[in-house]
């Protein structure tokens, strides 16, 4: 399995729960994303999926050491191309939006049960 390949599974590792698909059906989904795989010590550890200027990121499990170095790379890349990033996190998802919050992202609006963040400046980056 390919970088890329593992990368996309730890994502869908990390959303399957509030998720109704399957892994390939969520595989199809994402031929318009860029799967850029997270790694530490040579080993695939999450990934981003990027649209655009919109982000999302899986691990497959919490990750030991700095994220930093994944952010700079994924977030700063995005925020110094469109100037500002976007996600989209459920509402019942807390660890999640705990997590962009911490990032810098911040609630621009809810709809039904998901919450549309923005980030203009990343608190790690």
């Amino acid at each position: 399995m390919s970088d890329q390949e593992q990368a996309q599974r730890m994502i869908y590792e990390s959303v399957k729960s509030r998720l109704t698909m399957s892994f390939e059906q969520f595989s199809q989904v994402l031929n318009e994303w860029e799967i850029t795989p997270l790694k530490h010590k040579q080993q695939v550890i999450g990934g981003v999926m990027r649209k655009e200027n919109e982000l999302h990121i899986g691990y497959g499990e919490k990750p030991r050491a700095t994220i930093r170095k994944h952010l700079k790379e994924t977030i700063g890349l995005v925020l110094q191309q469109y100037g500002y990033a976007v996600t989209v996190v459920n509402a019942a998802n807390v660890q999640g939006l705990k997590f962009c919050k911490r990032l810098g992202f911040v609630v621009t609006r809810k709809e039904n049960d998901n919450l549309y963040l923005q980030c203009d400046r990343c608190n790690y980056v």
